[in-house]
């Protein structure tokens, strides 16, 4: 696929418009990305990794062009008074707050409340600054971009148990929906306006609402683009095997139910890009691209 390299101080283009006022409604109708976050006791670490984040955001975004959507899943440790100990550090953070513990619905919440024409969905340890870049920068490009961590299993650093897990998981997604992909969990870019029609038909509302919304967004034709991430286990797992695998499998046999008299309305749409697109920040090259600096094709 032809490409080029894209550099700039801030990934903007000058389509974007900048409100200068400082009042919060103006900031609101400014803002061009909010970023989705469930949460379900993670005092350790919560306030620290929203401060990496704000220093790429900053930078790649805008001071004042992103906000925070923090939903606390069901939360009984000290969460909640974090979140608002970041939203009195950025005013434009919105808590949301839910008293059972659901991420599918955690997902779904911090989507609708998004007032920005992008989100950025993901899971609080899994903070790949490349694929996030990346992945901003391609915005114009693509609905959907999926960040997979089963597409170089150099970078996957699952347990090989999970990865077996995830494994046999994404294997009964291919074979009961026809889903191309490798993955459908983890961090991901939307299109607001384009995803939530997509949104709104789902009928899963746990874990594998995010497989129901990709695989819904590949059927109906929307523009898609999986990306490879680093990823670590960095905690044991919450929940018992068993439950999740049976609750999984109950989630997977509702969604082919849901979908099996549901045609590919469009073509297919899907990109596949490698570790060193990303790092090198190679960017598609689909039409035009106002505002897009340095093109030089790619000879891939």
């Amino acid at each position: 696929m032809p490409a080029f390299h894209f550099s700039t101080e801030t990934g903007t283009s000058p389509n974007d418009k900048v409100n200068d006022e400082t009042d919060p409604l103006s900031m609101m109708q400014a803002l061009q990305l909010s970023i989705v976050v469930p949460l379900k006791n993670e005092q350790e670490i919560l306030y620290e990794k929203v401060e990496e984040l704000a220093l790429v955001l900053d930078e790649e975004v805008g001071p004042d062009r992103w906000n925070a959507i923090l939903v606390d899943n069901g939360s009984t440790d000290r969460t909640p008074q974090i979140i608002q100990e970041i939203k009195e550090r950025w005013p434009l953070t919105q808590p949301i707050r839910l008293e059972e513990p659901n991420i599918g619905k955690a997902m779904r919440a911090g989507l609708r409340a998004s007032e920005a024409p992008y989100v950025f969905i993901m899971p609080i340890d899994e903070n790949d600054v490349p694929f996030l870049t990346w992945a901003w920068r391609a915005r114009e490009h693509y609905d959907l971009i999926i960040g997979s961590k089963r597409l170089n299993p150099v970078l996957n650093g699952q347990s090989p148990y999970r990865r077996f897990l995830t494994w046999g998981l994404n294997a009964m997604l291919s074979l009961l929906t026809e889903y191309i992909g490798a993955d459908t969990h983890g961090c991901k870019l939307l299109r607001r306006e384009a995803i939530l029609p997509i949104d709104k038909r789902c009928v899963i509302s746990r874990g594998q609402y995010d497989s129901e919304l990709t695989i819904r967004s590949v059927r109906c034709g929307l523009r898609v683009a999986e990306l490879p991430v680093v990823y670590s286990e960095k905690r044991p797992a919450r929940d018992f095997m068993l439950k999740k695998i049976a609750r999984n499998v109950v989630d997977l046999l509702r969604l082919y139910r849901a979908l099996k008299n549901e045609p590919f309305v469009e073509g297919v749409h899907f990109h596949r890009w490698a570790r060193s697109d990303v790092e090198d920040k190679v960017l598609p090259w689909i039409g035009t691209m106002p505002g897009r600096a340095e093109i030089s094709h790619s000879s891939d």
